[in-house]
């Protein structure tokens, strides 16, 4: 149990190994009578189903879930139930940071009491590693390992509260959430740690990717001329538990390093692929534009990974939601600006009026652009025009409609990113049914059954 808990909290579930491949899908789902055996981890770009079991039936499983709270569709949580009771007969005490932090949040997922019991071995399993081998949660793995964990306890302790429990409990999760989200605020690049360590400014309020040693490192990602390519994922998983825990603790050191890691966010709120793929190589925006809320510019630091990415673009939502529903505002004092503040965006933009203005012009913008990208996307679309994209087509077919390509102009669709997108797609709002349920169309044809 103390090794899944290391485990990196959205990577573990990254395509590794050698594929298998199978038949393309279906075009319609299997008959409902039959039994779930699985679902498919990635479809090829050529239309190939590759992987199917386990892996995939947990992202569907996740999916499914998310859209369930939102439409209340009956044949979504059947299907739901039906790839749960799939999971739990392989894995009876299946739990993870990411499922446990939807847990949290889903009515759904609540209402089954195998979840529940899961999920409190799964905290004390952390919180007996905090107590005994610290340095094991603080210093070892990736950022997002650590975040995840931090955020689940502040949200954990809060689900505490409102249910009888044990008040020792609420306090074991905040001592650790706190030491947890120290670390992470530590670990931020100053103006002078960016410069020292990088040679790039670009740098100043983002996060390592690695949490070892005192200041984090990269490990073997170019970083000096550009943005390695989980940075974006790693900012935003970072910003929303700082966030979070503001919103919990009320410590200026989160409000400040949450708001110095949002700084790099506001500038895109618009779909225009010039400004995205202006860069070089493809996917990478070009250093000095001039930052603006509410039009196509803007300082972004690999904003969005791998370019057009939905996952990315769904997550970068839910950060931007936790700064805005946890109030948090940026520091206006002077050591703040010469540490945090590269001379982008105006300092008119950092007042707190504008500042939450242009959170929510952004997470409108991550809305529309899950939803303007769902498959099939018009034959005219932005990114399908581009030379240095490589996708098959439009996805008006029935294996790809409904779904995602994973983006920046690879032509796979993946349940690891289509499942971050969706999940966070509701996770920062979203409420579209008629394309969640299109969606979920997509995923009941990913399942395997027998």
């Amino acid at each position: 149990m103390l090794r899944a808990l290391m485990v990196a909290g959205l990577t573990a579930v990254l395509l590794t190994g050698q594929t298998t491949t199978a038949p393309a899908m279906p075009a319609e789902p299997a008959e409902p009578t039959a039994q779930v055996t699985g679902a498919y981890l990635q479809i090829t770009a050529d239309g190939v189903a590759t992987e199917p079991g386990f892996e995939g039936a947990a992202h569907a499983h996740a999916a499914l879930a998310a859209m369930y709270d939102v439409t209340g569709d009956p044949q979504q949580r059947q299907t739901a139930d039906e790839l749960l009771n799939y999971i739990l007969d392989r894995k009876p005490g299946q739990m993870s940071t990411d499922l446990a932090l939807q847990y949290l949040r889903s009515p759904y997922l609540q209402s089954d009491p195998r979840l529940g019991a899961n999920l409190e071995t799964f905290v004390t399993a952390l919180l007996d590693l905090y107590a005994t081998q610290p340095d094991k949660v603080l210093r070892t793995g990736d950022i997002r390992t650590l975040t995840g964990r931090a955020e689940l306890l502040v949200d954990y302790a809060e689900y505490v509260e409102h249910r009888p429990g044990d008040l020792s409990r609420i306090q074991s999760a905040d001592a650790a959430a706190r030491g947890m989200l120290d670390r992470v605020a530590a670990l931020q690049y100053t103006s002078e740690e960016a410069v020292s360590s990088f040679h790039n400014d670009r740098y100043v309020g983002a996060f390592p990717h690695f949490v070892a040693g005192d200041d984090g490192n990269m490990g073997t990602w170019d970083v000096e001329h550009w943005a390695p390519s989980m940075l974006s994922l790693d900012q935003y998983a970072a910003v929303r538990a700082l966030a979070t825990g503001y919103g919990r603790f009320h410590t200026a050191s989160y409000n400040n390093a949450a708001a110095s890691g949002t700084r790099h966010l506001l500038g895109t709120t618009q779909i225009d692929p010039d400004l995205i793929y202006a860069g070089a190589p493809a996917g990478f925006p070009l250093d000095g534009a001039k930052y603006v809320i509410g039009e196509e510019t803007g300082e972004q630091p690999y904003l969005i990974t791998y370019g057009w990415s939905p996952n990315a673009i769904a997550q970068l939502g839910t950060a931007l939601k936790a700064v805005r529903d946890n109030r948090v505002k940026v520091p206006q004092s002077a050591a703040w600006l010469a540490s945090y503040w590269r001379g982008t965006p105006p300092r008119s933009v950092l007042a707190p009026g504008q500042f939450w203005h242009g959170l929510d012009s952004k997470i409108a913008y991550s809305h529309r652009f899950i939803e303007a990208t769902q498959l099939a996307v018009p034959a005219d679309f932005p990114w399908l025009d581009l030379d240095r994209t490589t996708f098959p087509g439009t996805g008006d077919d029935a294996i790809r409609r409904g779904g995602w390509y994973d983006g920046s102009g690879r032509g796979t669709m993946s349940a690891v990113y289509s499942r971050l997108a969706m999940t966070g797609y509701v996770q920062s709002g979203g409420h579209d049914i008629p394309m969640l349920n299109q969606a979920a169309q997509w995923w009941t044809r990913m399942i395997v059954r027998s």
